[in-house]
């Protein structure tokens, strides 16, 4: 991915979620983790474009903070997607990742 083409977005997440990621991307290339968080957030995001019900659940507890590169038109969609539902990142992400990867 460009530099020039990406944007940060930090996330707070529980950590059992992070570790299902790094899990999942352990053993892959450099930016496997990037990746698998923007397959995540792009599956979700399909998922809502398609009109699938989508249950976000309130989270709670302690969190950690990662930092991932996403491209410009990634993060836009994630944007308007937040503010069409008036969700916060945190809880988005959680769900991502819990469809994405859910627990076993």
């Amino acid at each position: 991915m460009c530099a020039a083409a990406s944007t940060k977005l930090g996330l707070v997440v529980p950590e059992p979620l992070h570790a299902r990621m790094v899990d999942a991307s352990r053993g892959k290339p450099p930016g496997a983790l990037q990746d698998d968080y923007a397959a995540a957030f792009t599956a979700l995001l399909d998922a809502l474009d398609a009109g699938v019900e989508v249950v976000f659940v309130a989270v709670r507890g302690p969190k950690r903070r990662v930092t991932v590169r996403l491209t410009e038109g990634l993060s836009h969609r994630i944007r308007v997607a937040l503010a069409r539902r008036n969700l916060k990142i945190t809880d988005f992400a959680c769900a991502a990742v819990e469809r994405h990867h859910p627990q076993a």
